[in-house]
């Protein structure tokens, strides 16, 4: 099984990029103030900018399972911090009196921080190790 050109996976990313951003203008002006909702909109985020971290990277095999954690943990970090930035757009671009997220959502928000960690090295492992596999599938066949 070959995988896809750098190029192919660089139009893709893009793609998926605009995507993403069509989507969140989208969604911000949208009378909703769940958590729910901007974590999956951060966490889509988040994951991108993964993804589109490690097709810029190198591609040496010594350190390729050590990288995928290490983009999968960093994403995991900014899950909540990207989180709490949306949150203070929406609220600010709607602008009603009071603001559209309550503090002890933000609050929960941010206790959420080592679960997207935790969650992002585990991704970042599976990951690297699909990746691995991959190459060594592509050297045997």
């Amino acid at each position: 099984m070959n995988s896809a050109s750098p190029d192919k996976k660089r139009t893709w990313l893009r793609f998926a990029g605009l995507l993403l951003a069509i989507g969140i203008m989208v969604w911000l002006p949208i009378e909703e103030s769940s958590e729910l909702g901007v974590l999956v909109v951060s966490g889509l985020i988040c994951i991108w900018g993964g993804i589109w971290l490690l097709t810029k990277t190198g591609v040496d095999d010594k350190h390729l399972i050590l990288r995928h954690i290490l983009v999968g943990f960093g994403a995991g970090l900014l899950v909540a911090p990207v989180a709490i930035l949306l949150m203070a757009i929406k609220s600010g671009i709607h602008g009603h009196g009071s603001p559209d997220f309550t503090v002890s959502q933000m609050q929960n928000v941010l206790s959420r921080v080592p679960y997207f960690a935790l969650g992002g090295v585990l991704v970042g492992t599976g990951s690297g190790m699909l990746r691995i596999m991959q190459r060594k599938q592509s050297q045997e066949g």
